[in-house]
């Protein structure tokens, strides 16, 4: 008879609910690279709306395009370009646009990407007036 030395024998993977046995890479959502070309694109094309008084669009332009797969540059320049569009918004036109877009579909998503830039941002939020 064989001895099986136990102490070296992995359980885990006989578990198929084991991390062990689990893909991580699943875990990580598939991001489309951006370079920072197409962010100065679109960081231009955001500023147009706002400069044709078109601050939903720019809003809305801004927080579904938000550059994941980017460059710190690029990242850096999109969060740049979000804040100026909340800037130029004035308080009484925030909580009416927040809650159209909060209304529309994907709203809530959209929203969450308006935190992400609020709380990573290096802006403090105090010249936000109307947060």
């Amino acid at each position: 008879m064989a001895t099986v030395n136990y102490r070296t024998f992995n359980v885990d993977k006989l578990d198929p609910e084991s991390p062990a046995n689990f893909d991580l890479s699943t875990l990580t959502p598939s991001v489309t690279p951006a370079s920072s070309t197409d962010v100065q694109g679109l960081t231009n094309q955001i500023r147009q709306l706002l400069r044709g008084g078109d601050s939903e669009g720019a809003l809305r332009g801004a927080l579904e395009n938000a550059p994941y797969g980017a460059d710190d540059k690029a990242k850096d320049m999109h969060s740049t370009a979000v804040i100026e569009v909340l800037q130029s918004i004035r308080q009484a036109e925030m909580t009416p646009l927040l809650n159209k877009i909060y209304k529309a579909d994907g709203g809530v998503e959209l929203l969450d990407v308006l935190m992400k830039y609020l709380y990573g941002s290096r802006l403090p939020l105090a010249s936000l007036l109307w947060h």
